[in-house]
């Protein structure tokens, strides 16, 4: 083995130690930005919920939070003496219809509809837009468009529980569902005839 001379050996030696302490304190500093990165949480997506209503509808539409700690249900009527109570059966409500969810995490809210008439108010409603359409992937859903026929007592209250989410795998920062409402009775959906009951035997 060929020895180095003195000088350039006390030069490596001087240089080792700083270069070793540099490459470990680099490596330190990239394992936190990465433990950072890891643990920093989900900022989720925006999910907005908006109604289209008829102009004569009569009814008002808003959409509320669940009460903390109570059964999950799915439909409820109030009557004109019995109305639902805030924070007992529904929860707040929630402004302009925005929801903040976490990815790949159905949220439950609830719909609600008052009724200022005399007379029942009968609805239905069409198939959810969302918006972008690209996004519709994305989208978690339970809502109201069942092919139903739904009704509000006079003067009194109707909720239903809705579910709404967005998937991390088609994620959009922020996605717009809209409802069309509309009055009366949903149109009945007409079925194929079977092939006996078409040849009349």
């Amino acid at each position: 083995m060929i020895a180095l001379p003195t000088a350039i050996a006390r030069s490596v030696w001087r240089a080792t130690p700083r270069a070793v302490l540099l490459v470990v304190a680099l490596a330190a500093a990239l394992a936190l930005s990465a433990c950072g990165a890891a643990r920093q949480p989900d900022r989720g997506a925006e999910l907005r919920v908006r109604w289209v209503l008829p102009q004569a509808f009569p009814a008002t539409v808003t959409l509320h939070r669940l009460v903390a700690g109570e059964p999950v249900w799915l439909m409820k009527t109030f009557p004109a003496n019995a109305p639902p109570q805030l924070g007992r059966d529904i929860g707040e409500v929630i402004a302009d219809g925005n929801l903040r969810v976490t990815l790949d995490e159905a949220q439950r809210v609830v719909v609600v509809l008052q009724n200022p008439l005399d007379q029942p108010v009968r609805f239905w409603a069409a198939p959810h837009l969302p918006t972008p359409h690209s996004a519709e992937p994305a989208l978690m859903i339970r809502c109201l468009c069942t092919g139903e026929t739904y009704e509000v007592p006079a003067h009194g209250t109707w909720m239903r529980v809705l579910e709404l989410g967005i998937r991390r795998r088609d994620a959009v920062e922020a996605l717009i569902v809209t409802h069309v409402v509309t009055l009366g009775d949903a149109p009945a959906v007409e079925t194929a005839p079977t092939p006996h009951a078409a040849h009349g035997g």
